[in-house]
């Protein structure tokens, strides 16, 4: 819907923060229709954003249950309120993990990162904490993607070995449990190699650092921005 990832995040930024203060289940009407909207344009998604949603619809009823419950012994409202109360955060938790895994399917990391340096070169400031700041989100944005690529992996080799794995959900959960300090001692040796591999390269001897491939922010970005802006107060408005 957005091409460029600063006004991207600050579009699904907005709606979730406006989404959060609807204060009846009236008022979801409208995002409700600009998620119809979003899933229509992002059609390829659609599957996976279900698939990462799924999962979570087995806590929502026990959560459903202790809102209630911390409701009537903590205040006033009557059983009935405390249910419409409970339905109505229900909703608004499920819509803003639609809209964030939307996001999420739809945005780059690494490009946000780009695009918010490629605005910060143009200030012409020298500050190393900033450069070093950045590459520390690099890092830490590509440290669960490795990370996931390696269970993967691990997986697959115990596969091909013919190493059965029970598929239930609390095996899975010791199994991680168990090959997790390995897989973290391996993280940390290779954040070591990174940072020696970096240091031989010269990080440290210029700021702020070049872009190979920046990604302009453009007065019709700011354009883009200014509209969401008027959106949102026109979503807080009807609400």
């Amino acid at each position: 819907m957005f091409n460029h990832p600063i006004v991207q995040l600050y579009f699904y930024f907005s709606i979730s923060m406006i989404l959060v203060f609807s204060s009846s289940i009236f008022s979801l009407w409208p995002f409700a229709l600009l998620l119809i909207i979003i899933s229509v344009y992002n059609k390829s998604a659609i599957e996976k954003v279900i698939n990462k949603f799924l999962p979570t619809l087995f806590f929502l009823p026990i959560m459903l249950i202790i809102y209630i419950i911390i409701s009537l012994i903590f205040s006033q409202i009557s059983f009935i309120e405390a249910i419409e109360s409970a339905i109505l955060a229900l909703l608004k938790l499920c819509l803003i993990m639609l809209f964030m895994n939307f996001y999420l399917q739809t945005a780059s990391s690494e490009k946000l990162i780009t695009s918010i340096r490629s605005l910060w070169v143009k200030t012409g400031l020298k500050w190393k904490w900033v450069e070093d700041f950045f590459l520390f989100l690099s890092l830490s944005l590509r440290l669960y993607p490795t990370f996931q690529s390696y269970w993967i992996n691990n997986v697959n080799s115990l596969k091909a070995i013919g190493v059965r794995s029970d598929k239930s959900y609390y095996a899975k959960l010791i199994q991680i449990s168990k090959e997790l300090p390995s897989m973290l001692v391996y993280q940390l040796n290779r954040s070591s190699d990174i940072a020696l591999s970096m240091k031989l390269r010269g990080y440290g001897t210029h700021y702020p650092r070049s872009i190979i491939h920046p990604i302009n922010f453009s007065f019709f970005n700011l354009l883009q921005i200014a509209l969401i802006s008027l959106f949102s107060s026109y979503l807080i408005d009807i609400l």
